[in-house]
């Protein structure tokens, strides 16, 4: 289903079908009329990169029965709460708590329970760091939430890990295909992709993959872009994970077939069922 996707995923997945033989349908999911005839059947592939809400209506109206995709049950599942999740579930995440409307007094108990300032101010619906604010006083702690909490809006409050390290690492299925480090940017506490090749691992560590597949199943996918904060003190924090995610950043630069570990992923559902 493609509204807008990067073409460097759409050319990496065109690829890999062309590869091993797979047909390659291209869906687009603003015009789409919702045609019964349309839906997909049994031993079809079925994959959604593309983020508005229009298609992931499209792809709930083409899924059915015998149809291989990357929900490990069905894509009707949406997790609406990944940190919450990750908790429940003993994974390590920062401390956090959502930010809904409060006086000041209980604030800032919430701020000493997260381990006092830096706290960081994150907004979910964006991506490359969007929404995501640092506030490392009290004076801007207070006038952010304030601004946020007048459009309506309602923040994660979490911990700030201090120097540590931002590792993408991108599941397919049971595994870790691949893992990079994100550099920070100038004047900024947030990351970027690194274009540094020795960055790129095709094989992450044990507790580095071990962390991503743990969180990728929980959410109940087989496809992630999982984001982790290592400390220096070894400790590995779980951010999020993407579902659907960029992973052609990886395999344009280090050169990781990550388009034909989805595909082979999913022919071998298709095969299994």
């Amino acid at each position: 289903m493609n509204d807008g996707v990067p073409v460097e995923t759409v050319g990496l997945l065109q690829r890999a079908c062309a590869d091993r033989d797979v047909g390659y349908h291209e869906i687009d999911a603003g015009s789409f009329d919702f045609d019964q005839s349309e839906r997909c059947g049994p031993g079809d592939l079925l994959y959604r990169p593309a983020v508005a809400a229009r298609a992931f209506q499209t792809e709930l109206f083409l899924y059915g029965p015998g149809v291989a995709s990357f929900h490990s049950d069905d894509p009707f599942f949406v997790p609406t709460h990944q940190v919450l999740a990750f908790e429940r579930s003993g994974l390590p995440t920062p401390r956090a708590v959502p930010g809904a409307r409060m006086g000041r007094d209980a604030l800032r108990d919430i701020v000493e329970r997260l381990g006092g300032l830096p706290i960081v101010i994150k907004v979910g619906g964006y991506e490359g760091g969007v929404g995501v604010l640092v506030a490392d006083t009290w004076r801007s702690t207070f006038s952010t939430l304030d601004y946020l909490w007048a459009t309506g809006v309602t923040p994660l409050l979490a911990a700030y890990v201090p120097d540590a390290v931002h590792w993408r690492v991108v599941v397919v299925g049971d595994r870790a295909v691949a893992a990079y480090q994100n550099d920070l940017l100038n004047d900024d506490f947030r990351s970027t992709p690194s274009l540094d090749l020795g960055d790129y691992i095709e094989d992450p560590p044990t507790g580095l993959a071990g962390l991503a597949i743990d969180a990728t199943r929980v959410l109940r996918r087989e496809l992630a872009g999982v984001d982790i904060l290592e400390h220096p003190s070894g400790r590995r924090y779980l951010l999020e994970a993407n579902f659907p995610c960029y992973f052609a950043h990886a395999q344009l630069v280090a050169g990781f077939d990550i388009a034909g570990a989805m595909v082979d992923h999913l022919m071998g559902k298709s095969v299994a069922g």
